[in-house]
This record gives structure tokens, sequence and C-alpha cells, in this order.
């Protein structure tokens, strides 16, 4: 979804950088706009044994439009491979990594029915599936026990597809105090996003405010396509990366799809670059995949995630694995 105001010319200045398509060096330079070391005042200590170098956190999106989404959206970027393809090109490095996904809910749910198409034949996925709730738990709890005040903190990664965008982004704009090392947008869409989790999360924050008096978040994150302001544009969410985030490769699929003679309609699919919060494109890169749809570009084995391969090892290379603190034996 694009800016509310002004749509056709950031799509035009969008275009025009976009000339470079694949590389987009002069666009998208990457730079430091984050650190990897939270704000800390006391003594930096090694983080504890078992700790990894990184952490790989994922969200999935939706489910076709035959099923009951949200209710039965899953993690399928787990029995795809795509997980794995990303956790393989860190530990090509060196680096030790654990990964968490999720789906595209709020909460922890039960799936009654799992679209067999998005998880490939013969494979299956447990009826109970974690949501959002879940995976901010997790990156609180390794900021607490693995980032803050540790001397080599464990280094976080964002993989999303699809509906998983927004709330990947979501995270990193509800949790400024955590860097994020790098955030991987694979075709981010707002299409029925509100619709399908507006009465979630207005349920669970009336619940929230109840008890605690305050919004978990700080924001609206019922409205979070549409709603964040970027100079005199309002921008989705999804399209948005925040400054605790040191480097966004951005994949996007393409309106027509082109074979053999025959010209189709691909839909959804991300029409607009990612921005900073200060306007700037500074530690973004986007890649526009000819040929594959907005299903496809999750594939392990596709072109998009060659390219997030290819550019997450040139990110990593300089994260060095760090021995973490070894206790003695009683």
């Amino acid at each position: 979804m694009l800016p509310v105001a002004l749509r056709p010319l950031v799509l035009f200045a969008a275009a025009m950088c976009a000339a470079t398509v694949l590389t987009l060096s002069g666009c998208a330079p990457v730079s430091t706009a984050a650190t990897t070391q939270a704000a800390y005042g006391g003594e930096l200590t090694l983080r504890p044994q078992g700790s990894p170098d990184v952490l790989l956190l994922a969200v999935s999106g939706r489910c076709p439009t035959s099923c009951k989404a949200p209710d039965d959206n899953i993690d399928y970027l787990t029995p795809r491979g795509t997980l794995k393809a990303v956790q393989n090109t860190l530990e090509a490095q060196g680096l030790s990594v654990v990964n968490y996904a999720v789906a595209s809910h709020l909460d922890r749910h039960t799936v009654r029915t799992v679209v067999q198409a998005q998880i490939g034949a013969g494979r299956t996925v447990p009826a109970d599936q974690d949501g959002f709730l879940q995976l901010e738990a997790r990156l609180t709890t390794a900021y607490a026990d693995w980032i803050r005040g540790r001397s080599n903190p464990t280094r976080i990664v964002l993989l999303a597809h699809s509906h998983g965008v927004v709330w990947t982004h979501a995270l990193t704009r509800a949790h400024p105090e955590v860097p994020v090392s790098a955030m991987i947008d694979l075709d981010g869409v707002c299409d029925f996003w509100a619709m399908d989790n507006r009465r979630f999360i207005q349920a669970y924050v009336q619940a929230y405010v109840a008890r605690l008096g305050r919004n978990p978040w700080g924001f609206n994150l019922a409205d979070s396509c549409g709603s964040v302001r970027v100079g005199n544009l309002r921008y989705d969410l999804k399209d948005v990366v925040y400054p605790n985030v040191l480097a966004d490769l951005e994949v996007q699929s393409v309106h027509l799809l082109g074979g053999s003679g025959t010209v189709m309609a691909n839909a959804p699919y991300d029409s607009l670059q990612n921005i900073r919060t200060d306007g700037t494109r500074v530690g973004i890169q986007t890649y526009r995949s000819e040929g594959e749809t907005h299903s496809s570009v999750s594939s392990p084995n596709g072109k998009a995630l060659a390219w997030v391969e290819a550019r997450l090892t040139e990110l990593s290379a300089d994260w060095k694995p760090v021995s973490p603190l070894v206790l003695p034996q009683p």
C-alpha cells in the first residue's frame, strides 16, 4: 500500500530510483544506521554459555483466501525451508544461530485447516501456532539476557513474508531499545491485514489497559497500515524502517508476469520501496524479482532468496563469532 498523500509522485520517485533495480548502489547504500550494542551505563560482561551469535526471528504471511484468516495462518517459512536457507547463510560465516518462527496472528492459536500448497506435499505443521505476542516475548527475553550490558551481544535478524512484514516492522517500532542487525522483507503487503487482525488487537489492548493502564506498544498496532508519518506523507508500517534497524533487505515481486506470449497479473505485490523515518533510504537495499510471484519470492530455491543470501553474506562478513561466558563446573 502506498502513502495516503501524493502516492503517484512517490511511485514515480521510487521507479526512478529503481532504474538499477538489482543493486541500487546509489539509492540504498549499506551504512550504519543503528548500533548493535544497546545503550548501557554499567560494566559490560560476556553473554552466558549457550547463547547464540544470532537470533533469527521469522513471521510468515496470510493463508490463501479459501482459508479462515488469521485463525488458520501458519508458520510456513519453516517447512518451506526458507528459514533454514537464511540460517545456513549465517552459519556459513561461522556464526551460531538460534531460530524462532511464528504465524501471522497476534497470539497463540489452534489451526483447523492447513492449506497444503503453503507448506509442500507431504509436510505437516503443528496445529498450535505461536504469534506476535510470543515473538515479542522471545525478543525482549533475548534483549535482557543476551544483548543489554553484553560486550558480545547476540545479533537480531528478522525475516518475514507478506503480512509477516507488518508484524516485524511493528516489533522494531515497539522496541527501539533493541538493535536489529538485519531485517529481511519478502514482498510485504497490507491487503486485508487490518481486517484480519484488528479485532484481536483491540480486544488485547483493551484488556491490557484495564490491567495496567497503558497501551503495551505505545502506538495503535491495529492501525499499522497507512499510519506512519514520514515528512508530510503517511506510509504503511511495513514500508518504514526504524532507526534501531541497521540494514533492511527488501524483496518485491512484480505487478505483471510475462511468458510464452501471455501476460498475467500478480497480486498482491509490494509496490513501494521502503523508507527511513527521516525520509532517507540509508541502509536499505531493494530487489525486484522479475518472474517471481508474491508467493514464490519466499521459495528457498528462487532468485529472490539467492539475492537475500548474497546480500546477507556481505552484511554479516564482519560479524565475528565471540565465545560466550563459560561458567566453571561445580
